[in-house]
């Protein structure tokens, strides 16, 4: 039986109250690993599932139609994302496989590899500007995470704040990031 006070907080994160959402993802980050490290026996892939996890609820949680059901909810949508991220694993096809000679299109084609090389340093140039429009703690953890590999847990230790503050300043720099580069809403 889920308390009053967790169906006030997921009705108001339906409404789309980012503030709401914020605290019910920290509320809920327990269970969430708890899930996960039920389902994995790695730390860096709980890490990046949780993340998943945190995106995924992000959008689809306006869809939920009765706050009550939030709870089997939750659980559905962790254990689909680790299915989804060892399936997507056992999916890839090492490089090593590849033959040496075999090259991609743009990589050969004189007309196509100044338009992708010119397109990467477009978005390489978007998200440098973009990060550079975050505060100093995000920014930092950002790096942290996405450019040293950090865990969040690991993160927490150097920065000396709480491992799930760290998991919602990462999940916001990724919503942040995403609606600057898809030109969306800058609010908030």
């Amino acid at each position: 039986m889920m308390s009053q006070s967790l169906i006030t907080l997921v009705s108001k994160t339906v409404s789309g109250d980012r503030d709401a959402f914020e605290k019910l993802l920290i509320s809920q980050n327990g269970l969430i690993l708890w899930i996960i490290r039920g389902m994995t026996d790695c730390p860096h892939d709980a890490e990046d599932i949780r993340q998943e996890v945190s995106m995924r609820m992000f959008r689809y949680i306006a869809k939920l139609k009765r706050p009550e059901a939030f709870g089997s909810w939750l659980r559905t949508l962790v254990v689909r994302e680790c299915r989804r991220h060892y399936a997507s694993l056992k999916s890839r096809i090492p490089t090593d496989t590849l033959p040496e000679t075999e090259a991609l299109p743009a990589e050969t084609d004189p007309d196509i590899l100044p338009f992708a090389h010119m397109e990467r340093l477009e978005l390489k140039s978007a998200l440098e500007s973009a990060l550079k429009g975050l505060r100093e703690p995000a920014r930092k953890m950002f790096h942290m995470r996405y450019e040293k590999n950090m865990s969040c847990s690991d993160i927490a230790a150097a920065t000396g704040v709480k491992t799930g503050t760290v998991s919602v300043t990462l999940f916001r720099v990724r919503v942040r990031l995403l609606e600057i580069l898809d030109g969306g809403c800058v609010n908030g």
